[in-house]
């Protein structure tokens, strides 16, 4: 059997691993196609600027479940400690956690896909696939100048492009998404404005401050900062458990009612003594006072971090059980604040990010409106009657989340097309829960699956090293009961 893995970052390492550690597999042949650049590292882990951090402790992240410090462990066996301090800094929180960039973390992934990419049974195509045909028994993909025909195709084509809220794709100092920031041509005489104030945006002040500019401004509509990483804790869960969710379905004949699943949330914090209404309460509007706050509480904040990162791996058998009025009042109601404390900044970046702001060469606003390009300048309008004008834009408003409201590249462009994939109303496109099926209005694929954030409006918070991990090896079991 032939089978393919379009796309090598993270979640196709992932894959790719489990599949040759099943004892089913070694009839296979594997097909991984990625272009040179990116097959390893994926986007979110290219090549960069050092400065880029992790978001998460490197003593704390891994590619292996059981060494969650095998990065840390590749990085001593690699390198020392004082030439990554001279090349990155000692970017250490108040635990003692240090953390690494991206980049490094990218060179332990692309050494590890290489580790699996020589084995026998498996060749790479160093070229992205773009169209994808339904033969007899499988599937002809089209990379490059030439046809492959295979049997079973898994998609992880990794974070869908920025969208493009202000319609400025073209026009001139208008950058459509910002990495590999150390491509930019900085000119430090211009003025700058970044449009997002998530984790993107923090990475984009850093990088264009560190080039000399005075002074960045970051406007979005909220205004609002992503929270600082706390002490991380791990619990062993009394009630927010597989077994609580089954019963649950089984008494409400298939179906997880929102207010239920609160229920457990709030009998869990109690369990582990996590306060969770003095964290998700807190008004983040202020972002110097948010910042202050975080770093203040340090230990206890990581309480809730925590808490709800260890939560967000149940999340692919809990959301496609909630009933449509259930999402949608979680999404009004829920999702801004658990998402503001799911993805925290390291405390190093926060405390950069305060200086800067104290010196007035970061500016963070909210009540963002309208940007439009006039007489050589953006104008950045907000609510309250102001405006920025700047000469440049960088777009860090993260990835898109509905594949329609990008561009999502010339595959998923054919794809859809062909309706082979349809959207899901939630984000990505719709897969079956558990094995990632693809479902398009023809039905669902057995020899079609799809891993990562395009499979985000079914496995809900899919988009951590070891959210993907788990992911794959999910899939791949189901993939293996069914042959």
């Amino acid at each position: 059997m032939k089978v393919a893995i379009i796309g090598g970052g993270i979640a196709g390492y992932h894959l790719l691993n489990e599949l040759l550690k099943h004892k089913n597999s070694k009839q296979h042949e594997i097909m991984v196609f990625d272009d040179t650049n990116h097959l390893g590292r994926g986007m979110a882990f290219q090549r960069d600027d050092s400065e880029l951090l992790l978001n998460y402790p490197s003593n704390l992240i891994s590619l292996k479940k059981n060494k969650p410090d095998d990065f840390y462990r590749w990085v001593k066996s690699n390198q020392s400690m004082e030439e990554i301090q001279e090349d990155e800094g000692d970017n250490r929180d108040a635990e003692g956690n240090i953390y690494f960039s991206r980049q490094l973390f990218g060179d332990y992934l692309e050494q590890a896909m290489n580790k699996l990419t020589k084995k026998k049974r498996v060749t790479t195509v160093n070229h992205r696939v773009t169209a994808m045909t339904p033969r007899l028994g499988g599937y002809e993909l089209k990379a490059g100048d030439h046809s492959y025909e295979v049997d079973v195709v898994f998609l992880v084509p990794g974070q869908l492009p920025a969208v493009d809220h202000y319609q400025l794709t073209g026009t001139p100092g208008f950058i459509e998404w910002p990495y590999p920031l150390e491509a930019l041509d900085v000119d430090t005489d211009k003025t700058y404005a970044v449009i997002g104030s998530g984790l993107s945006g923090l990475d984009c002040i850093r990088y264009l401050t560190d080039q000399g500019l005075n002074q960045v401004i970051a406007a979005s509509r909220n205004g609002q900062v992503q929270a600082v990483r706390g002490k991380a804790m791990t619990y062993q869960f009394e009630h927010f458990t597989s077994q609580t969710f089954d019963a649950i379905k089984k008494r409400y004949h298939g179906l997880l009612p929102l207010a239920a699943l609160i229920d457990v949330f709030k009998k869990e914090c109690e369990a582990q003594g996590v306060d969770y209404k003095r964290w998700l309460n807190f008004d983040r509007r202020d972002p110097v006072k948010a910042l202050q706050h975080d770093i203040r509480n340090h230990g206890d904040i990581g309480d809730i971090h925590s808490i709800l990162y260890q939560m967000q791996h149940h999340g692919y058998e809990l959301w496609p059980y909630l009933s449509k009025t259930d999402k949608e009042t979680f999404m009004a109601n829920y999702e801004a604040k658990i998402k503001e404390n799911m993805n925290p900044m390291p405390e190093p970046s926060a405390e950069e990010l305060l200086e800067l702001i104290s010196r007035h060469r970061a500016v963070i606003k909210g009540g963002l409106k309208a940007v439009e390009y006039k007489y050589r300048k953006y104008r950045l309008q907000y609510e309250d009657g102001t405006e920025d004008r700047v000469h440049y834009v960088i777009n860090a408003t993260g990835p898109a989340k509905h594949v329609t409201d990008t561009d999502p590249g010339e595959l998923l462009r054919h794809l859809l097309d062909e309706q082979l994939i349809s959207e899901n109303p939630y984000g990505g496109i719709n897969v079956m829960p558990h094995d990632n099926r693809v479902i398009s209005p023809f039905g669902v694929a057995d020899d079609f699956i799809v891993l990562g954030q395009l499979t985000g409006g079914v496995n809900y918070g899919n988009n951590g090293v070891y959210e993907l991990l788990l992911e794959a090896k999910r899939v791949v079991k189901h993939f293996y009961r069914r042959r």
